[in-house]
């Protein structure tokens, strides 16, 4: 059996090598892209509307200095937000097309308080992406830029702790554009409901969206809308906060250690 055994842990450590060097060469593209795009400008020779520059940088750039680990999770104004986009590379051209969120308070999802706007991205949509999210050409072409939209969603977000399915995906979006228009980003804490499904809920076999729909029984209404998914995901964050208080993980300083903790070791195998 110690040869079997051998050849088992022996495959596990190339894929974490495999793996570990294909998350490297990932950030290095994502960076070189980055750069690309910052120094180039936008690629469809779009020019932000200068009247909302200086109040988004003035905005994004308060919100540094308005932070507090030690809030209590039960308490805090959370904003669980989603995004709809052209594709998935934002670091060569692909768009934002719609932007919602809706505020949770005293672990309520507060369907009376809703951002959801959609956006012209400059540029076609493609049929798939169509199809997929039900936002045609015609229904963003009238629509504002996103440098409008982002001045209105940063209102709305205020110093909340932020909260998305994947968010790194969302906030890529979200900061480029910042940093093209004001050369700031988004400074709110944030919490992955992915890191938080690995940590929390280990035994799942996968940890997108739709599997955490499924076994944690939410009703699916109008997946792949931004509005919608972020309800959808507002449900889940829920049952995740009842989980971290029965752990005695009662603040966001305690969240943060605690996934670093699962991410140095559970997620690293």
């Amino acid at each position: 059996m110690l040869p079997f055994r051998n050849l088992s842990r022996n495959t596990q450590m190339i894929k974490s090598r495999l793996f570990r060097e294909q998350l490297l060469a990932n950030r290095f593209f994502n960076w070189l892209y980055k750069l690309r795009s910052g120094t180039s400008g936008n690629k469809h020779e779009f020019e932000p509307e200068h009247k909302i520059n200086s109040p988004v940088t003035e905005k994004s750039l308060q919100l540094k200095i308005k932070k507090d680990w030690d809030v209590p999770l039960g308490s805090s104004r959370y904003i669980l937000f989603d995004t709809e986009t052209t594709g998935f590379y934002p670091y060569q051209g692909d768009e934002i097309i719609s932007i919602a969120a809706v505020v949770v308070e005293d672990e309520q999802i507060r369907k009376d308080l809703i951002f959801n706007e959609l956006v012209n991205p400059n540029r076609s949509i493609p049929p798939a992406i169509q199809k997929l999210t039900g936002i045609t050409a015609e229904m963003v072409s009238e629509k504002r830029n996103i440098s409008a939209v982002l001045n209105d969603f940063l209102d709305f977000i205020g110093d909340s702790v932020l909260v998305a399915h994947n968010a790194e995906f969302d906030l890529a979006f979200i900061n480029l554009k910042l940093n093209w228009h004001t050369q700031t980003e988004i400074s709110n804490q944030v919490i992955d409901t992915y890191k938080l499904s690995r940590a929390l809920s280990p035994e799942f076999a996968a940890h997108d969206l739709d599997t955490l729909l499924k076994n944690h029984h939410v009703q699916i209404e109008a997946r792949h809308t931004a509005l919608g998914d972020s309800l959808m995901t507002a449900e889940i964050f829920l049952k995740y906060l009842a989980s971290l208080r029965e752990q005695n993980i009662l603040t966001l300083k305690q969240l943060y250690y605690y996934l670093h903790l699962k991410n140095g070791i559970d997620f690293c195998n």
